[in-house]
């Protein structure tokens, strides 16, 4: 990947040892009884603007503490963070930066996270709750949106999925959208 200078010493980088950064979507359609009408789950891409943004936190995490005395103002996080449900179709890239065709986000509900061990990767895992359409949704695509707002396409796109058969959600139903980013091995 390359290197460059940092003050008086060498930062390297290389992809030898990278860590993995995979991401693992499921949407549910719910009915009023709290039972599953009808369910995807599926592996997704990580978007470009999804590592950045995610690199940027990272870095911020560990400086926070610090950033005063090295001249850092500017706090970076992935909050607030968006769940969104799309009726769009195609085939998501690492340079998406929106679902094809945006239905709806939400704020994120509730989160958690599991430790990797050697053989397993981390886990952070995101949920989404929306509540019931004003019609009827057919969702073929899902994502998550760090910074962003309730405007469709807002934010950094972390993550873009999208899958077939297609889910219908009546007005009756609920969405459940858990969006889950794993780290390692």
């Amino acid at each position: 990947m390359g290197g460059r200078y940092v003050g008086s010493g060498h930062l390297g980088l290389s992809t030898a040892g990278a860590i993995p950064l995979r991401g693992r979507l499921s949407v549910s359609s719910v009915r009023p009884d709290g039972t599953v009408r009808d369910r995807r789950e599926g592996s997704n891409v990580v978007c470009t603007t999804g590592y950045t943004a995610i690199a940027a936190a990272l870095v911020w995490a560990g400086i926070q503490d610090q950033a005063a005395a090295l001249g850092v103002t500017s706090a970076t996080y992935l909050t607030p963070l968006w769940g969104a449900v799309g009726s769009g179709s195609g085939t998501p890239a690492e340079s998406d930066t929106a679902l094809f065709s945006e239905l709806g986000r939400q704020t994120v509900g509730a989160g958690a996270s599991s430790p990797a061990t050697s053989s397993v990767a981390g886990e952070c895992t995101w949920l989404f709750y929306f509540p019931q359409p004003a019609s009827t949704w057919t969702v073929t695509e899902a994502g998550a949106f760090a910074g962003g707002t309730s405007t469709a396409g807002s934010g950094a796109m972390l993550d873009h999925w999208a899958f077939s058969p297609s889910i219908t959600v009546p007005v009756t139903d609920t969405i459940l959208l858990q969006v889950s980013l794993l780290l390692g091995p």
